[in-house]
């Protein structure tokens, strides 16, 4: 499976491989948000009444922000968007903008018990919500299928069948975040508000970070209900 935007992911490791090149997660370092979009049609009648109906299930999108980030890393957003296609095939990202710390992690046969007080985006159903979690300390990650809540107490997380990410357990349980993890495609032409900014000589010691700095955004649209 693909991860924006480290690419392909394996078993036991923190980074991804596109076109057998290595990349490392990094977040959006200006700002994270997500929404709800209920896509519902209204008719308003001459005696006030309103007839509405559901044009389709409610979807979300995410937008990730990006303030002067180095040309290595905008190499790295472009390279996943051209192995996407742009639009045309879908991937996972992390919602950074719903993040809940847990009060506990505990191992159950493999899988992780993440206790948290609430569990409203995240389902044990495939193709809907957030059916995957990503556990996350700043560094390293966790990540896997949601396979049983109890209701904003917990979410059983399979980090064991496929093993993705190498986020021991002890460090998820010192310090670390749960975020929802969705399945989504890009908006199309979904590079095109980049813009250049200041210019770094690559002379400066500064190992694959010469180049301009960029800044602007990324939007994905989840492909399943939310």
């Amino acid at each position: 499976m693909n991860l924006y935007p480290i690419g392909l992911i394996a078993a036991a490791s923190d980074a991804g491989t596109l076109d057998s090149v290595s990349y490392s997660l990094f977040e959006p370092n200006k700002k994270c948000s997500s929404q709800s979009i209920h896509d519902i049609l209204t008719t308003k009648f001459q005696d006030q009444t309103m007839l509405a109906r559901k044009k389709s299930f409610p979807f979300l999108t995410i937008q990730y922000e990006y303030e002067n980030i180095f040309d290595r890393e905008f190499r790295q957003i472009e390279h996943f968007v051209a192995e996407m296609e742009d639009a045309l095939t879908s991937f996972f990202v992390v919602d950074f903008s719903k993040g809940l710390t847990p009060s506990g992690i505990t191992d159950s046969t493999g899988d992780w018990v993440v206790a948290i007080t609430n569990t409203r985006l995240f389902s044990e159903v495939a193709n809907q919500k957030a059916h995957r979690a990503f556990v996350y300390n700043g560094s390293s990650w966790k990540e896997g299928p949601i396979t049983a809540i109890t209701t904003n107490t917990s979410i059983t997380v399979d980090v064991d069948t496929s093993n993705y990410g190498a986020l021991a357990l002890a460090s998820a349980n010192s310090s670390s975040i749960v975020y929802p993890m969705y399945q989504v495609y890009f908006s199309s032409n979904v590079l095109q508000n980049f813009s250049t900014s200041v210019y770094i000589e690559e002379d400066r010691n500064l190992t694959d970070d010469g180049g301009f700095m960029r800044s602007g955004s990324m939007g994905f649209i989840s492909k399943y209900k939310v």
